[in-house]
């Protein structure tokens, strides 16, 4: 059971929350914010004085008042205007973490809402009744407002839910777990819709997803020095500390930690044998690997560098209050900000989204090197299991593996910059957070297909030299899994499903827990 008290949530908790379906609870030590914030709110709502969506209109009609009586009728009038959200549903996983976002920033107890509103949300969570929650409509300037508006309909028995796979009313998902809609109070309408919860849940998971893949790269590419008989020397530690990146530094050292799992390659890396042996002066004799090989430290650790940031900024975000106005029960105070702007989230998930595209690129390079026998190092063409020309090996998987590529090269626009402005004029600068946090979390199932690709090629390129030479401890446990799901291609037939089977082992972390890769 995970305390929600909206300082402390992790990337990897919001990962199994979203993912594992871990329960969460709201702690007990953010119970008193939060009442007090709910009584400053009722206090200040009495009072003859103009609040931002509490007495008043929303976004550019916050000149116009709003009567007593009205307050309530206002809050559900809210979520009617913004339930305009179009496409796709957003998925289950997705939506957890979309509703676990919004569950702990109004947990912070900054937000005014009462208990009673956070303990729904987070038994709705905890029960799995999962609003319908579509996946067109926000701008992230003033936060995620029309998807957060569908995610809110389930709190007061508007519109559908998803229970178990079954589309039911929202009032009869609720009374399926003895859970009851709330009638909203003001503010809490607007608690529930200002903030960037959306943009954010998506990011903590694509964040999470994405040193998956980082890690998975780093093991083939020890692979890829197997099978090609590439130089450790770029590996070497001395190299990388003299350039000061620590990724750099780590990917290269996780990388020999793998390949030293092999006995020559380790010797070779302890021996230092390319610092004290000279090289060959034949001429025609290279010298030094391709860039997919002898770079791969730096274009690796610079992923890796970039993702301690994006963890960081994504991290911070899920323990943030993000809506407006914001309520301080401790100075008796009621600020209006901006807090829901989403131009942080936008920004690393542009950058993260970017580096992932790099890592998919380096590794179709590097299905490259496997497949073209003119730089193979004597691997047949098209790494053909059968004779060449009757079997073309390959050939058809490198050419999806490029459309991939492509596919994520395509979606290396920033959407950050894609301001435009909206609202009347009122959000006249906008963050587009959301669109950049659903690009990323679009490029990662191209990622894990591409890598699906070159470890299956791995494996094949293994089978076709004399596995027990070419391969180490990693990668024979690697081989091991994957022939269980897929046979050496002796001859040419439909690699399809061989595919979509290596990339769902690749994605499992079971599987991770084997290499270490969840550490």
């Amino acid at each position: 059971m995970i305390a929600l008290n909206g300082h402390k949530l992790t990337l990897a908790e919001t990962w199994q929350i979203s993912t594992q379906k871990i329960s969460c609870t709201l702690a007990a030590g953010a119970r008193p914010q939060i009442r007090r914030s709910r009584q400053l709110v009722e206090k200040l709502a009495a009072q003859p004085r103009a609040i931002y969506g509490i007495n008043t209109g929303f976004g550019p009609l916050s000149g116009f008042r709003v009567s007593d009586a009205d307050l309530a009728q206002h809050q559900i009038n809210l979520l009617h205007h913004l339930s305009v959200g179009q496409g796709r549903l957003f998925s289950e996983v997705e939506t957890r973490a979309i509703m676990l976002a919004r569950a702990n920033t109004l947990a912070r107890g900054f937000s005014g809402v009462r208990e009673e509103l956070l303990e729904l949300l987070v038994a709705a969570l905890n029960k799995n009744i999962l609003p319908e929650i579509p996946s067109e409509g926000s701008v992230g300037a003033s936060g995620d407002l029309v998807p957060l508006a569908h995610m809110a309909r389930l709190l007061v028995g508007f519109g559908h839910a998803n229970v178990g796979g079954k589309r039911l009313s929202a009032t009869v998902a609720l009374k399926k777990f003895k859970l009851k809609p709330l009638q909203l109070r003001c503010k809490e309408g607007l608690a529930l819709v200002n903030g960037t919860s959306v943009m954010t849940g998506l990011a903590a998971l694509a964040t999470h997803e994405a040193e998956k893949i980082l890690r998975w790269s780093e093991l083939l590419t020890a692979c890829l020095f197997q099978v090609l008989d590439g130089e450790p020397e770029a590996l070497c530690q001395q190299i990388h500390k003299a350039r000061g990146f620590r990724g750099q530094s780590l990917v290269a050292q996780r990388i020999s930690t793998s390949l030293r799992t092999h006995p020559d390659f380790a010797k070779r890396i302890d021996d230092h044998q390319w610092g004290t042996t000279a090289k060959a002066v034949d001429p025609g004799t290279e010298i030094q690997d391709p860039y997919s090989l002898r770079c791969a430290p730096q274009i690796l650790g610079a992923f890796q560098e970039a993702h301690w940031h994006v963890a960081e900024v994504v991290t911070r975000e899920l323990n943030a209050s993000t809506d407006n106005p914001l309520i301080f029960p401790d100075t008796q105070m009621v600020i209006h900000g901006g807090n829901f702007y989403g131009q942080q989230i936008a920004m690393v998930s542009d950058y993260l989204r970017m580096g992932l595209i790099k890592v998919a690129l380096l590794a179709e390079r590097q299905i490259e090197r496997l497949v073209n026998w003119r730089y193979s190092r004597g691997l047949p063409p098209l790494l053909a299991g059968g004779a060449p020309g009757l079997n073309t090996g390959f050939g058809g998987a490198q050419l999806l593996a490029t459309s991939l590529a492509a596919e994520a090269r395509l979606l290396g626009m920033p959407a950050s910059i894609q301001t435009i402005s909206t609202n009347a004029n009122n959000q006249d600068v906008v963050s587009m957070g959301t669109h950049a946090a659903k690009m990323t979390r679009t490029v990662l199932p191209l990622c894990w297909k591409i890598l699906a690709i070159e470890t299956l090629a791995l494996i094949q390129a293994a089978d076709l030299r004399a596995p027990k030479k070419v391969m180490g401890g990693d990668y024979k446990k690697l081989h091991a899994l994957v022939r269980e799901l897929s046979p050496q291609l002796k001859n040419d037939r439909p690699l399809f499903e061989d595919i979509e089977d290596v990339t769902a082992l690749l994605r499992s972390d079971e599987v991770q827990k084997i290499f270490g890769l969840d550490k």
